[in-house]
């Protein structure tokens, strides 16, 4: 039988360790005797049985008060500590939202825009800070670089199901500009044709 690895916890410090054994018995020795101040966290092996993990667990000496008492302060020190990361990483994200909101608001507006076009949602600003209207020109081309790759795929019963594509959505640059800088999109198979259209 392949060794067996031991999650440990020191309950005075929080830390972790691992601690192997050669088998079974050995691993049932020692949590027979598991020294004070130390839990087991659990076994780091995959291919033990269900029996034998219900001998393993049976086999644990239970924590005393004292030690029940170190671990309920780490439980707590735990959910802490998670609670201070989570508003450190909310805070952080914040940051970077205003100032790329800030950033955003002092481009070049007429710097070209990344749309994504969805079938049944239509022409959606990828980056919500982006607040630049799209002229309709802008709006004509991408309607008409919609309908184009809808003719490609159109013999395989499919439709554009969802494009995104970077455009100038204000003055071009110079006249002559492509309003469509460059594109992608997937195909999905087309819906049924609307009974109601047929009739």
């Amino acid at each position: 039988m392949s060794k067996i690895t031991l999650k440990l916890q020191d309950l005075k410090t929080g830390n972790t360790s691992f601690h192997e054994v050669e088998d079974e018995a050995a691993a049932i020795a020692y949590l027979t005797s598991r020294p004070k101040f130390t839990d087991v966290l659990g076994v780091v092996f995959e291919g033990l049985t269900r029996e034998q993990n219900d001998r393993l667990r049976a086999a644990m000496r239970p924590l005393d008060d004292e030690e029940r008492d170190l671990e309920a302060k780490l439980v707590v020190a735990a959910r802490k500590a998670k609670e201070e990361a989570a508003a450190r990483r909310l805070l952080e994200e914040q940051a970077a939202q205003a100032a790329h909101r800030h950033a955003v608001r002092h481009a070049n507006p007429n710097r070209p825009m990344e749309v994504r076009y969805v079938f049944d949602l239509g022409v959606q600003v990828i980056d919500q800070a982006d607040t630049r209207e799209i002229c309709q020109e802008a709006r004509d081309a991408i309607e008409a670089w919609i309908i184009e790759r809808n003719e490609w795929v159109k013999d395989r019963g499919q439709v554009v199901g969802e494009a995104k594509l970077v455009v100038w959505p204000g003055a071009l640059p110079k006249p002559g500009t492509d309003r469509i800088q460059s594109g992608s999109f997937i195909p999905v198979t087309a819906p049924a044709p609307d009974e109601k259209a047929k009739a």
